[in-house]
């Protein structure tokens, strides 16, 4: 069995390396107004894609905390094959669509699923204080896969003209296929080894941990909290859908995405690396506030040079490095107030109720002119932060 685990170790983080290689989904928006979609268009495919992680993360994520880890993985991989070919051979609206649902579904299969298993495979072999450690290997790996797609992107924006999209497109559906074949090769173990004879005997276990989940989120008031400034203070990645199509309306040319990515990739993993260095002089919850804050005097700033594609790029680059200092926060946060317990389905039900907020937010921004999107938004990020910031400081 040890033998297993360790096999499995290994190849999560090739994996990881792997589910990384996505090259046309980092310039997607782009890739929507070559298509001629309007940016009400995009914001209502992105919507698609958050109605159905609330539609599916609960359920996935139940299913993942009780039974087959390895076949919740292997299906998301599928999903993510399904959504490549879509985009290859339906570019339209309705392919995309189907495509950004396809998507989500793998997301949705896969989130928390990856982190228990990786938690039940160290387990196995006694070394479950190395968690975080390698945890933070496959992000590293994540990284540098993000770094080789930058590069991929930029080359093919600068020398296939207008075919640059079939390119990318086809190389997104070989590394799906390959990722479905890489998780294949994963074998379950722990618990998941003790086969449910009876659908009675799932239904119950599966009925027991949405229960155990649902009284960890509803019953205390400090996750009640969590899960208000979790979605009340985000910014419901409004910037990040609208940045690319303004910029290159406003003369960006197309091939710098690439460049600017791997110059956001950068400050990532400047972000990453010392996110805790915040967290031991203040807080993970003062990392998380500090970032909303800033992310809101970013969009406000935004409204103001709207028209600039440099401003615009240099407040993305900043709005990234305060995303991915935030985002750890999160994690630390939600794993120490869930106290471990059903920790996939909580994390999701919060992700969930995120992602209905989110899908509202930007549909009801999408009807603003971009300016006045844009100063509201970052204006009741501030008014939140005001009324629900100190009762996250004095999360402890």
């Amino acid at each position: 069995m040890k033998d297993i685990a360790m096999r499995n170790i290994k190849l999560q983080g090739r994996i990881s390396f792997l589910s990384e290689l996505t090259f046309l989904v980092p310039i997607i928006t782009l890739f929507y107004t070559y298509t001629w979609l309007s940016i009400a268009e995009i914001i209502l495919l992105s919507n698609v894609s958050t109605l159905t992680v609330w539609l599916f993360e609960i359920p996935t994520s139940v299913f993942a905390d009780t039974t087959w880890r390895k076949k919740s993985l292997v299906w998301g991989s599928i999903c993510s094959v399904l959504s490549a070919v879509c985009i290859l051979f339906f570019p339209s609206f309705i392919g995309f669509s189907i495509a950004a649902i396809c998507g989500w579904l793998y997301f949705a299969l896969r989130s928390g699923t990856t982190q228990a298993f990786l938690e039940e495979n160290l387990k196995i072999i006694g070394k479950t204080h190395e968690f975080w450690k390698k945890l933070g290997h496959f992000m590293s790996l994540e990284n540098i896969a993000w770094l080789i797609v930058s590069i991929v992107i930029t080359i093919f924006l600068k020398y296939w003209g207008d075919q640059w999209y079939i390119y990318l497109a086809i190389l997104d559906v070989i590394t799906a296929w390959l990722l479905v074949m890489l998780t294949l090769k994963l074998k379950e173990v722990g618990h998941i080894k003790a086969k449910i004879q009876w659908w009675r005997d799932a239904l119950i276990k599966n009925y027991i941990t949405a229960k155990t989940a649902c009284i960890n989120v509803f019953t205390s008031k400090k996750l009640r909290t969590l899960m208000m400034y979790r979605s009340l203070a985000n910014h419901v990645a409004f910037l990040f859908i609208i940045s690319l199509p303004i910029r290159v309306e406003y003369g960006m040319p197309p091939r710098m995405a690439g460049i600017l990515g791997m110059i956001g990739i950068g400050w990532m993993i400047i972000s990453n690396k010392y996110a805790y260095k915040v967290a031991e002089k203040w807080s993970y919850n003062h990392a998380r506030v500090f970032s909303t804050i800033a992310q809101a005097i970013l969009l406000i700033i935004a409204w103001i040079c709207l028209k600039s594609w440099i401003t615009i790029t240099v407040i993305m680059i900043l709005f990234n490095f305060f995303e991915w200092l935030r985002m750890p926060a999160w994690n630390h946060v939600l794993v120490w107030l869930s106290k471990g317990m059903a920790i996939a389905t909580t994390r999701s039900i919060i992700f969930s109720v995120f992602a209905l907020y989110t899908t509202i937010g930007k549909q009801f921004l999408a009807l603003f002119d971009l300016k006045y999107a844009l100063i509201g938004l970052g204006i009741f990020i501030i008014i939140v932060n005001i009324v629900l910031g100190k009762k996250i400081l004095k999360l402890k």
